[in-house]
């Protein structure tokens, strides 16, 4: 690892940055045998969303439902970054000049590999191996300050596994993203999946689960100028549905040394919704278990085992690190997408009315706690 780029005293993780894909990634990286069933990308929204023609992933072709004016301001902001198609050294030079030592990066274009309009597992596992092999390429020559979120088909659990075994060992990949189960319908606690988190756990591996889904699939009346309540809502959904389902299930019971994440919901409803679970756990509400039980209480789960990203502006931020006494959050920037809290994004968390205690502990200590001593090894 190269030396720290300390900010006021502070080490810097960025828990849940983003990559930007190049065009051509599925043309480059899937193997050859689906080179004809790949997403067809036939442009782009603000050098950031892609605009698909039909293909299997988007069988009525697909523009990502943001306008234009949503990216108006990005050239701005980003300059270089954003002139250069979002290229690695640029991000490196923003990284310096926000004081980010790690960036741990999810997919931004990659989720067209996890379409759910794909039911055929072995091209969905295609185009994961595909985005893996991209983002291994793309985080190569960062210096480990740069490390990604892989992708897995659970179309086939089996495969899924054996994806996560290829790349484990990558020095590039920091954890596996797992869609979200509120959008999937899916419930990932089903004993069918206790392999893929035994494997996870045994690899050190975080399961991590990134907001959004629900915004378009289970909100899809509120878009166009109700566009602001399915963003609103969607993202904490997921996360408070995979989090309870995780819970609830009895996979985080089963699976104790797996480490959870959850992003870009925001942290402020997550004093309310410990609360809210533990009441229906061993509270007044606990009778809907109907008779089952578990042996710790919701809250006691998510302090064992997981994380989740806090972001530099939120209201709530205070009282929950209060609350929290610093513990489990993990900061995040969204760099580079568009309602990033950039430029500013460490100096914005500085500036908070905080603890340096808390500020330590979200800033560093908590992401390494998520991700585990391999995201800063040498």
């Amino acid at each position: 690892m190269q030396e720290d780029y300390m900010r006021n005293g502070f080490r810097v993780i960025d828990g849940d940055g983003h990559m930007q894909e190049p065009m051509d990634i599925w043309d480059k990286y899937t193997e050859s045998a689906y080179s004809d069933r790949v997403p067809k990308v036939v442009g782009h929204v603000g050098k950031t969303l892609f605009k698909y023609a039909p293909c299997e992933a988007f069988p009525e072709g697909s523009m990502q439902p943001r306008p234009e004016s949503v990216f108006a301001d990005c050239e701005d902001r980003y300059g270089d970054a954003f002139r250069s198609w979002w290229s690695l050294p640029t991000r490196l030079a923003h990284m310096d000049d926000e004081g980010v030592d790690i960036q741990v990066g999810f997919q931004t274009n990659g989720n067209a590999a996890i379409s759910q309009n794909i039911t055929d597992p072995d091209l969905q596992s295609a185009l994961c191996r595909a985005y893996n092999d991209w983002a291994t390429d793309f985080c190569r020559d960062s210096g480990r300050r740069v490390q990604a979120i892989g992708l897995i088909s659970l179309l086939d659990v089996g495969q899924g596994i054996e994806e996560i075994r290829r790349i484990a060992n990558r020095r590039e990949i920091a954890a596996i993203n797992i869609p979200d189960s509120a959008a999937e319908q899916r419930q990932w606690s089903s004993e069918e999946f206790d392999g893929l988190w035994s494997t996870l756990a045994d690899q050190g591996l975080p399961a991590c689960f990134h907001g959004g889904s629900a915004q378009t699939r289970l909100f899809r009346s509120l878009q166009g100028p109700l566009a602001s309540v399915s963003h609103a809502i969607g993202f904490p959904l997921d996360a408070m549905v995979s989090m309870g389902i995780m819970m609830f299930g009895s996979a985080m019971e089963r699976h104790p040394n797996l480490r959870f994440g959850f992003y870009e919901s925001n942290a402020g409803w997550l004093p309310f919704w410990l609360s809210r679970m533990d009441d229906h756990a061993v509270g007044r509400q606990g009778r809907f278990m109907y008779g089952s039980s578990l042996p710790l209480k919701p809250s006691e789960y998510f302090r064992r085992q997981c994380s989740l990203a806090c972001d530099t502006d939120e209201g709530t931020l205070p009282f929950v690190a209060e609350f929290m006494d610093g513990d489990n959050l993990v900061f995040n920037t969204d760099y580079p997408h568009p309602d990033a809290p950039f430029p500013g994004s460490v100096e914005g968390i500085l500036s908070r009315p905080l603890k340096d205690e808390h500020k330590r502990k979200i800033l560093w200590d908590n992401s390494v706690n998520l991700y585990g001593e391999r995201l800063i090894a040498a």
